[in-house]
Order: C-alpha cells, then structure tokens, then sequence
C-alpha cells in the first residue's frame, strides 16, 4: 500500500493553456500557484527521508499538466504499475499555500473520507496551526482525479490571491513562514497515513477512468466555465451565496464595484446558493456577455452589471 504526497509543477507559462485577458504572452511564475506546494512537498520529502519510517510507501508525486485537466495525476493513477491506484490508502495535495500569513488552512475535498476532520483537528491541536475544512465541494486541484478513482485525497489552500493566474504571482509575495505551518500540518496527516493500520471510509464520488494518458488530451475539463469575473471566492465561507475573498484590479468586476466581503445572491435573477451553484451559473456563458449580479453589503442589497472576460 502506499500514500501520495502531491503537488503540481507546471504553471501557465506564457498563458498555456488559459490565460486573462490581456495577459497572454507574458510570463506567468507561479510562485503561489504552485511553487508553494512543490517546495513544501521537497522540504518534507529532505526532512522525512532522514527519519520516517512508516509501514507502508509514502511516494511523493510532482504532477504535471495539472492546470490542463488533471492530466499528470490521472496518467499517474492510470498507468502506475509499482504503487497502483488500488492500494493507494490516501493523497495529501498541496496545492496554492504560499499566502496563508494570519488565515486559516484550508483543507478542501475532507468530505471524502469520513475520518479527514478527526485527523487535522488532531494535527491542529498538536501543531497550533489553524485549519478549516469547507463542506461544500470545490472542483479545485489534483486530489479531484485521486477521489474520482475512489481514494480519499484532501488539497492544503491558503486561499486565492488577486494574483491567480496573473504575471503578478511572484515570490516576493510568498509567506515563507506560513509556508513552515503548512509542513507542520501537511507532516502530521502524512506520518498518521503511513501508520494507519485500516483504509479510510471513502465517501466521495468515484467516477469511470476517462483515459487521459495522451499528451493534450483535455486542455479544460469538459463542461468548464469560459469565462471569468475577477473574483476570487472565500473558499472557508458556508452562508447563503458566494462570498468575495479578493477581486482583481481592473477586472470586470472590480469595474462593477464588486469588493471583498460582499456576498453574491444572483446571477440575471438566478439565486446562487452557494460557490458550486455561482461557477454552475456561470458556465452557461461567453465572454462578452454582459450579466447583472446581485449581491449584499453589510447587509444591504446592491446589483451591478458585469462584462465577462476570457477565463
């Protein structure tokens, strides 16, 4: 049996395969997303290879093509001969962790396994790190591919930046020693995971393999949104709507006057419930398309007109 510790190492590049409007052809660093979370899987990989000793594999995975549709994590899942899918235990991903300073850690897909909860409550308690585990679904990162063979996989988020996918994701912006909790708390589930003597109870949703093994073969997951707003979600948020966590400069909504705490209720009169129902609504559109949003201030309500850019 094994356990994967996994982060992704491809970026964007020069705006492959998506990039914002006005910013294909510029380079993309990717310090945040996701240089962070390969430098906390290689320092844990030079610290544990001295010291661990589980009773089971503990693989550590670099995954490429992440930002393409998962491609490198189900390649991996598909064609893994020594350490196969179905003796996988569970995926530890570390996925955007390089601006945490005063927040929480997000640990986001813990409802696919029952025990997730006990185990970073418990590596809280231990750690002193702050974790919060959303109990909505969030499609997000490589643990998805993990919990669509049937593995329990969690991702470790700090939380989107108005930097997401812009040139402006640049390491003098990384918070090197929220970097250090996010080891502490990732080094904690990993060590229990090696040692745990029974699988998990998988609660996620498995899914048929959809054989993406070739080079190209999704340059989005199917079905995905088109389009873009500019507004980054507060992922740890579980009201009524979608909160704002952060808006980019110059964005459509930031024209539209959209901020940081405003809670958004409606799409062109459509109710959003919660974040999966807003990325649902707005899949049903094209950049330049123009939509009115519904949203709410300090508890008063307010509606403003967006121009949807490229995503």
């Amino acid at each position: 049996e094994s356990v994967v510790l996994s982060a992704h190492y491809d970026h964007l590049g020069k705006g492959w395969p998506v990039a914002n409007a006005g910013n294909k052809g510029k380079l993309h660093p990717g310090a945040d997303d996701n240089a962070s979370g390969v430098a906390v899987m290689l320092e844990l990989a030079r610290t544990l290879g001295k010291s661990m000793a589980p009773d089971r594999t503990v693989v550590f995975a670099a995954f490429t093509a992440e930002e393409a549709g998962l491609l490198g994590a189900k390649y991996y899942l598909n064609n893994e001969k020594t350490y196969p899918a179905n003796k996988i235990i569970g995926n530890l991903n570390i996925d955007t962790v390089g601006r945490l300073d005063e927040n929480k850690l997000l640990v986001l897909s813990a409802n696919s396994a029952r025990e997730w909860k006990f185990i970073f409550m418990g590596a809280s308690y231990v750690t002193g790190v702050q974790t919060e585990m959303p109990t909505h679904d969030i499609s997000s990162s490589d643990q998805l591919a993990f919990i669509a063979a049937g593995i329990p996989a969690v991702q470790f988020f700090a939380g989107a930046s108005p930097d997401y996918h812009k040139p402006g994701d640049t390491a003098d912006k990384i918070d090197y020693k929220g970097l250090v909790k996010v080891a502490a708390i990732v080094r904690e589930g990993l060590e229990y995971l090696g040692s745990r003597p029974v699988p998990m109870t998988f609660q996620g949703q498995a899914k048929p393999a959809t054989g993406t093994s070739a080079p190209g073969a999704a340059n989005k997951p199917a079905g995905g949104r088109r389009v873009s707003t500019g507004i980054m979600p507060d992922f740890a948020y579980s009201g009524e709507g979608m909160a704002v966590g952060a808006v980019s400069d110059d964005s459509p909504a930031a024209q539209a006057g959209l901020a940081k705490g405003d809670i958004v209720t409606a799409i062109d009169g459509k109710p959003v419930k919660d974040l999966r129902s807003y990325s649902d609504l707005l899949k049903q559109y094209a950049p330049g398309d123009r939509i009115a949003v519904s949203y709410q201030r300090n508890g008063e309500s307010y509606s403003g007109k967006i121009t949807l850019a490229s995503r």
